[in-house]
């Protein structure tokens, strides 16, 4: 599977979605599955971004709020919140965010590098006339 780099260099799809007033995108690739908000089972001793286990097709899968994950405010889910199952090499983690947006071809004349490194942000989506999108890294949010 191609990774983050590969987008960052080469453009690509990107899906894009809100967590916390702040826009969002992952490499199209990274995606798995989008996915009405599941019932959790709790995990006593996991950060607190960490909602629980979900059943996704016969597998337990964690289930992280990405406005904790991102060091944003919690906040009220709505009936547009979802789940974003992604895939990084064979382990799945589910996402919950306030609403996916759209999948948008990206060009690598769009995109910017993140100048500082803090691990889950690798670039931004610069357009004249919408909101920047921060590229995360599926690895690195999917780690606890």
């Amino acid at each position: 599977m191609a990774d983050i780099y590969e987008l960052l260099d080469n453009g690509g799809q990107l899906l894009t979605f809100t967590a916390g007033g702040e826009h969002y995108g992952f490499y199209i690739l990274s995606v798995a599955d989008i996915i009405e908000m599941p019932e959790f089972t709790l995990i006593p001793t996991a950060p607190p971004y960490v909602l629980g286990l979900m059943n996704h097709r016969g597998k337990a899968v964690p289930v992280m709020d990405l406005r904790l994950r991102m060091g944003l405010p919690k906040g009220e889910y709505d009936d547009r919140s979802c789940v974003i199952v992604i895939e990084v090499n064979t382990m799945q983690c589910g996402l919950v965010v306030d609403r996916v947006s759209d999948v948008e071809n990206i060009t690598a004349e769009m995109i910017a590098r993140s100048p500082v490194d803090n691990g889950l942000v690798k670039g931004f989506v610069i357009r004249e006339d919408k909101p920047k999108i921060s590229i995360l890294d599926p690895g690195a949010v999917a780690r606890t």
